[in-house]
């Protein structure tokens, strides 16, 4: 109608994320709005400011980061390799996405808070439940799951933060480290 193109909330997030890719983690609002052909008031209007369009594509990428870490597991228990290996789908994923990950988590004071809250919250539930059921298989208090998995979230959103700047070793070698110091507290040892 009227030759105004449409600007729905999930196409603006599609040039979001384009504009990060092309111009990295401090692409600002008005090179978003150029990427997806509208004027920044029109992402005001679908989207929010920086902190609700940082919360809008941590959404995103928690999601391709539970699908990365379930398409790991594939199905298979909870043991140091499966550790291993969500570890490994994780890093890769954020890899892929590295200048959506640091604009999520590494953004203004509010970006960075609503961000990785945000992250971590989407990412947390998942982990918590296969934390809890395992918990469970093994007779231990499923009531830990929940700080576990936010205690995980947290040490691998640091060690990416990391690693992403300074990627010293292949995502396997860096997820089989973690896994090593994670394993022995998670099976009890």
């Amino acid at each position: 109608m009227g030759g105004q193109p449409v600007a729905d909330r999930e196409l603006l997030l599609d040039a979001a994320e384009r504009a990060l890719r092309r111009d990295g983690s401090a692409v600002s609002l008005e090179a978003i709005a150029v990427e997806a052909g509208v004027t920044k008031p029109v992402i005001y209007s679908r989207i929010g400011d920086r902190s609700a369009v940082a919360a809008a594509l941590a959404q995103r990428l928690a999601d391709r980061l539970v699908i990365a870490g379930t398409a790991a597991l594939d199905g298979r228990g909870l043991d140091r390799d499966a550790l291993a290996a969500l570890i490994e789908a994780t890093l890769r994923a954020i890899a892929a996405d590295r200048e959506l990950f640091v604009y999520v988590t590494s953004g203004g004071a509010s970006d960075t808070l609503q961000g990785t809250l945000q992250l971590a919250g989407r990412s947390a539930g998942p982990l918590a439940q296969l934390l809890r059921t395992w918990l469970e298989g093994q007779g231990r208090d499923p009531n830990v799951a929940k700080p576990w998995s936010y205690g995980v979230i947290g040490m691998l959103n640091m060690v990416s933060l990391w690693w992403i700047h300074e990627p010293d070793r292949d995502a396997d070698v860096l997820a089989g480290e973690l896994a090593d110091l994670l394993w022995p507290g998670l099976a009890g040892r």
